[in-house]
């Protein structure tokens, strides 16, 4: 399973904490990101454990986790607690949060050199050193700026190189948030930015990409309260497997790693790995775009869509696709992708050739 995984969401080299014993260390996670990363859902927060603190910079010091979280900028909730209450509630391991983050900002606006890349890496330092784990969200600003896929992930990139560093851990697991949804008149890029955070997951070989797509919504960007909690918890699970070792705990999600054009040119058959058993198709979430890159534009929509033989989906065209294309799950600014695998796991937004 790692082997395949490590293609399709870049697990090139994964880190593993040893079983919680008693008085061992916290690991500490970094959140950062824009809005979604902030939080925006209705409170109440989820209870808190004991297990789980944020750091209070104003106070100066840690406290028992719980939503509203400091240094978010919110008065709402977020998934950063649910997933570290996930973790903690399965390993019985401390879990740290802190961190920085603000609504409304573009990649470049967390740069070493800008106002959001200095208080990110101020709070790095002081209350993240040795952090295990760094948790980003954001993405959406630089969506509606159409901003140049391979620009975003070189600035992710240089981000996440200067938060190990001042962290001191070189091999740190970064978690992407692959974008969710846009459901606004303003044109944006949003497909192109999660292609982007797929693909600097797969370059990096330290980073898991959980898509907050097929979430309950909120509003027109932001996800509802069940959303955030939905999308903490399989972060949780994300880190349980590739981090915290756990053999009991069910992800990936189903990955599109195949897709073959049938005779007729009007169906294509598409696989999903790491699933058994596929749930929750919907047609108007694939599409046909040009190959070679990440693709902007949708050329075709599917026009039906049905599971076969538990990890297969046929798809149906209304014409013949024309090649070279590539096929898209999670296509255009705001698709449903409410695929999901026998635990509830998501798909995350991929383009594979035909």
């Amino acid at each position: 399973m790692i082997a395949k995984l490590s293609v399709v969401l870049g697990f090139l080299a994964l880190v593993f904490a040893p079983a919680a014993s008693c008085g061992e260390p916290a690991d500490t996670w970094i959140l950062s990101g824009q809005s979604n990363a902030c939080g925006r859902g209705a409170l109440p927060g989820l209870a808190e454990n004991p297990l789980v603190e944020a750091f209070d910079a104003k106070a100066g010091k840690w406290a028992p986790a719980k939503d509203p979280l400091p240094g978010m900028g919110t008065d709402r909730l977020g998934p950063w607690h649910a997933a570290a209450l996930e973790v903690a509630g399965k390993t019985g391991k401390p879990i740290r949060l802190t961190g920085f983050a603000e609504g409304g900002q573009p990649i470049s606006y967390f740069r070493t050199t800008a106002v959001g890349g200095k208080a990110l890496l101020k709070s790095v330092k002081a209350s993240g050193q040795g952090a295990g784990v760094f948790l980003w969200y954001q993405g959406e600003t630089d969506a509606v700026n159409k901003l140049d896929p391979a620009k975003y992930q070189e600035e992710l990139k240089a981000l996440l190189a200067a938060v190990r560093t001042e962290a001191g851990n070189p091999k740190m697991t970064a978690v992407v948030v692959q974008l969710s949804y846009w459901n606004d008149k303003r044109p944006a890029d949003f497909m192109a930015i999660r292609e982007a955070e797929r693909r600097f997951v797969i370059a990096d070989g330290n980073a898991l990409l959980v898509p907050a797509l097929g979430r309950k919504a909120g509003d027109y960007v932001h996800l509802h309260r069940d959303g955030y909690i939905e999308l903490g918890k399989e972060i949780g699970r994300a880190l349980l497997v590739t981090r915290y070792g756990a053999k009991d705990v069910n992800w990936p999600g189903p990955v599109l790693d195949g897709a073959t054009l049938a005779a007729d040119g009007k169906s294509v058959v598409a696989h999903f790995a790491e699933a058994r058993k596929l749930a929750g198709a919907e047609a108007a979430d694939f599409g046909i775009v040009d190959a070679g890159g990440a693709a902007k534009e949708v050329r075709a929509a599917a026009v039906k869509a049905e599971v076969a033989g538990g990890t297969l989906v046929t798809l149906t065209f209304a014409e013949p696709v024309k090649l070279p294309a590539a096929l898209v799950y999670g296509a255009g600014n705001n698709p449903k992708a409410s695929l999901v695998d026998e635990a509830g796991n998501r798909a995350p937004a991929v383009q594979v050739e035909l």
